[in-house]
């Protein structure tokens, strides 16, 4: 997903995930053909054809399906534009970058044929969903556009967007809580684009990958995790059933403060968080934050807690842009191993040898 910034990015994802919910939590189950993504789904049938299958997030009532659409496996997208900067990942990896003429944000965008494309003017940036330049959208004649799905009025734009005769897909990929869930929409944009033996190549090392990884860690103490740093005077936490904390978990963490079968954020106060920091041994994710003197200006209370006296602080924000983009949200989607391996190389730094991290840095 596009990301204005890490914190805004991450509030904007909190409040999305959280739309519609009550207090009962809503428990994610694979889709049709998916082992760990909910939003989409791949039907195989016994000719060895498939059909391709994603979440709904239109409000419109005359929606034939209002839970799932069916796509028409029969057309070429040679013209894509895409809305949301993990799409590009997706693509990238199946080796149809160059099918790309249009994306949204591009100062957050890190992909470099991307960039590329940009300062050429040989790819177009369409502006946000509420200020899109739908005549410059129209000029580009894409095949498709793909986006990220919001329910709600949020959405209003896609529709626009139909009216004018362009297919558009929603994506519900940020939504996904189950990194290897994430990795699996490679199958979908395998299927759209006629590379479904490639894009299950990839799904299955990389998920091999992962489960080699996450098996280090099983006899491992639990190391436990302060995340995050407040925004406007509230502290986010993410629940444990969230991507965030499967990671931690899945790397031998445990994240102070996230809600046992919760998957969307709690809002605490910082007094709330500092009691819990008590018991931290490792700080992730302090938002923008990049020095270790910023941190303690930023939240003063907080410069005697062990991680801060240990100098064990760390961001993910090693790759990120001059715009605010974060190659964390934007590649991370294809290497949920090389992220699970940063983050055991930091929580139990004699487990893997000689692991730079990529997408961790060290706050100094």
């Amino acid at each position: 997903m596009r990301l204005s910034g890490f914190i805004a990015g991450f509030i904007i994802m909190t409040a999305l995930s959280c739309a519609g919910k009550t207090n009962e939590e809503e428990v994610q189950t694979p889709g049709p053909g998916c082992e760990y993504a909910s939003y989409f789904g791949v039907i195989y049938n016994d000719d060895d054809d498939y059909s391709v299958k994603v979440k709904s997030f239109s409000t419109q009532s005359n929606e034939g399906n209002r839970d799932w659409i069916k796509l028409n496996n029969n057309i070429e997208y040679k013209r894509v534009v895409c809305m949301s900067t993990s799409h590009l990942s997706y693509i990238e990896s199946l080796g149809e970058i160059e099918r790309v003429v249009g994306v949204s944000g591009g100062q957050y965008i890190s992909n470099s044929y991307i960039k590329s494309g940009l300062s050429s003017g040989k790819i177009a940036d369409i502006g946000y969903e509420g200020s899109l330049n739908y005549e410059l959208l129209i000029s580009l004649e894409p095949d498709l556009v793909l986006t990220y799905g919001i329910e709600g009025e949020n959405n209003q734009y896609i529709e626009k967007i139909k009216q004018f005769g362009i297919p558009v897909i929603a994506l519900g990929d940020y939504l996904e809580n189950h990194p290897l869930g994430k990795l699996e929409y490679i199958k979908f944009f395998g299927a759209i684009f006629n590379k479904m033996e490639l894009a299950d190549s990839i799904y299955e090392h990389t998920k091999l990958r992962y489960i080699k990884l996450r098996s280090l860690t099983e006899k491992s103490k639990k190391r436990n995790i302060l995340i995050n740093a407040p925004w406007k005077e509230v502290w986010y936490i993410p629940g444990k059933s969230s991507y965030m904390n499967i990671l931690a978990e899945d790397a031998g963490g445990l994240i102070l403060g996230a809600e046992v079968g919760k998957s969307y954020t709690k809002a605490y106060s910082i007094e709330e968080v500092y009691i819990m920091s008590a018991k931290a041994d490792v700080w992730l994710n302090p938002n923008t934050i990049s020095t270790l003197s910023e941190l303690k200006s930023v939240v003063p209370m907080f410069s005697n807690i062990t991680p801060v006296k240990d100098g064990r602080v760390f961001n993910n924000t090693k790759l990120s842009t001059a715009g605010g983009g974060s190659q964390f949200w934007e590649r991370g989607v294809m290497e949920p191993d090389t992220l699970l391996m940063d983050l055991i190389t930091i929580l139990h730094p004699t487990l893997i040898k000689d692991h730079n991290p990529k997408y961790y840095l060290k706050i100094q």
